[in-house]
């Protein structure tokens, strides 16, 4: 199994109303796998310039590599607050922002 066949196993699986705690293990173990803390800068900069034909995961896996929201954004040719609100959408809890 390459890692775009991991990539779309945990698309599906993130799509599921109510995880069994057997499908739980088996997202975490591709993740697990996939490295998600770990993602070197040229891997970042390949699927940002995805742009639109980012799927969720991949998006996902950005945000868990700590790359900035308005990067995300812009490469997927959305304003932040657009952004913001797909990330609502899709269950991504969103932090308010800190007021200095």
């Amino acid at each position: 199994m390459d890692a775009v066949d991991m990539y779309q196993e945990i698309e599906m699986l993130q799509q599921e109303p109510n995880l069994s705690g057997k499908q739980l293990e088996r997202m975490k173990e591709l993740q697990s796998k996939l490295n998600y803390k770990r993602m070197n800068q040229d891997k970042v900069n390949r699927l940002l310039a995805k742009g639109q034909d980012m799927r969720q995961s991949e998006i996902l896996m950005l945000l868990e590599a700590n790359v900035r929201k308005n990067q995300i954004s812009e490469a997927l040719g959305m304003d932040y607050y657009e952004f913001r609100e797909y990330l609502r959408n899709i269950g991504v809890k969103i932090t308010p922002r800190k007021r200095r």
